[in-house]
């Protein structure tokens, strides 16, 4: 994964930044034997010693993703963790935070869970960071959220357009499979930030 530099090591763990504020991620051990493995993903106490703020935790859910499914840009106001549960997947993480020195930037990371064995890495966005994915391959993709807000509905979701000419996002294809709202009704970013492109 490229624009990585460790943060935080420690023999149970390595924290990676990424080139966007905000926007970690984790890399922790898997253990095997033949019961099978175990492996953590992250904690909220190291998380919060690495961010300097409390982390919430209120809501675990699951998304799964049939090959060729485009999700996003989507910025819940909420903080998520995530983490590539099987198969292949592209994500890139846009930010559209009005004050940031990295607004309208993204960073994207090619994760492939070629089986049982591979490690999971798990990636924290913060509040206001736009997260997409897109699954490749024939294989279907889980994704496994922690957030820090309980979803309510759609409404007074932040989103973005998948191909938001400021943001251009080198996608490896195009979606086959997308929802009407990303791939129609989200607006694009200079559309929700006019005085940005000013």
């Amino acid at each position: 994964m490229d624009g990585l530099t460790i943060f935080k090591e420690t023999e149970e763990y390595k924290i990676y930044k990424t080139n966007i504020d905000g926007l970690l991620i984790f890399e922790r051990p898997l253990f095997k034997d033949n019961r099978g493995f175990y492996q953590e993903f992250a904690r909220v106490p190291a998380l919060e010693d690495v961010i300097g703020r409390k982390i919430n935790i209120q809501q675990w859910a699951l998304s799964y993703n049939n090959p060729g499914v485009l999700r996003g840009l989507h910025a819940e106001p909420q903080d998520k963790v995530i983490t590539p549960m099987t198969g292949h997947v592209f994500i890139a993480v846009a930010d559209i935070r009005e004050d940031s020195d990295t607004f309208g930037k993204y960073q994207s990371f090619d994760v492939n869970i070629e089986d049982a064995y591979t490690p999971r890495r798990t990636f924290f966005l913060s509040n206001g960071l736009a997260n997409s994915f897109m699954t490749l391959g024939s294989d279907p993709v889980e994704y496994f959220y922690a957030v820090t807000e309980v979803y309510k509905t759609s409404e007074g979701k932040r989103a973005i357009r998948w191909n938001d000419p400021d943001i251009n996002i080198k996608w490896p294809q195009p979606p086959k499979i997308i929802s009407d709202a990303d791939a129609n009704v989200h607006p694009f970013l200079r559309d929700v930030f006019p005085d940005k492109f000013k």
